[in-house]
């Protein structure tokens, strides 16, 4: 799949923030949501450019540090369901996703 991130990215708390858009290419549907994060750190990395940030621990749906907001709905479009049990097969190829962390 192919898709279109729209991520917050901020650079401290200080910092006003700002939503920057990546491409993606080569996402599977069977990977997980923080799979697919991964892939995008990798390339993002490979360009010389920072990492996008984010918490994750078990990667197994039971800690719930995953929290994202994904296309405004926490944890994504699947209910009941942590981001690193999101998998990519909820989405379409050509999708623009937004993703935002939990904000107090």
């Amino acid at each position: 799949m192919n898709l279109t991130l729209r991520i917050w990215r901020e650079k401290n708390a200080n910092a006003p923030g700002r939503f920057v858009t990546y491409q993606t290419r080569e996402i599977t549907h069977d990977m997980c949501f923080l799979e697919m994060l991964d892939i995008v750190n990798e390339d993002l990395t490979r360009r010389g450019e920072e990492p996008i940030a984010y918490d994750s621990d078990c990667r197994e749906g039971i800690c719930g540090t995953c929290g994202l907001v994904i296309n405004g709905r926490p944890h994504g479009p699947a209910p009941a369901t942590t981001v690193c049990q999101l998998h990519m097969r909820f989405f379409k190829d050509g999708d623009t996703i937004t993703i935002e962390p939990w904000r107090a």
